[in-house]
């Protein structure tokens, strides 16, 4: 991993609790591996931080759809109608690579690893 637990908390100064940042600082790695195409030669300070930054927009993401109570798009009181709001994988998924790539730009701006040109 680019980055560990303990650089998470201190320098970076995340407020996710050890596994979750694990768990979502993996995917974070991958997306990152992904986007800059295998081109990180040296694991900088930007790095690092665009590590942390896209575990906790994945981790915002997966918080905000599990505030939603059990799929309930819509309630009424009065003829006690409920609608279920349809749980979409591919949607979430997207939304989670949207922050994650916005995270990962503003931390690696200026740096060339966002650089898809020929060099």
């Amino acid at each position: 991993m680019y980055v560990d637990y303990a650089y998470y908390k201190d320098s970076f100064g995340g407020t996710l609790a050890a596994e979750e940042f694990n768990r979502y600082a993996r995917k974070a790695e991958r997306f990152l591996h992904y986007i800059v195409m295998g081109e990180i030669a040296e694991v900088t300070e930007q790095v690092k931080n665009a590590v942390c930054a896209a575990a906790e927009a994945v981790a915002e993401i997966r918080e905000g759809v599990q505030n939603i109570p059990q799929g309930i798009k819509s309630e009424s009181t009065d003829g006690y109608s409920v609608t279920y709001k349809d749980y979409n994988a591919e949607e979430l998924a997207e939304r989670e690579k949207r922050a994650m790539y916005k995270a990962i730009k503003q931390e690696l701006s200026g740096t060339g690893l966002l650089y898809q040109g020929v060099r």
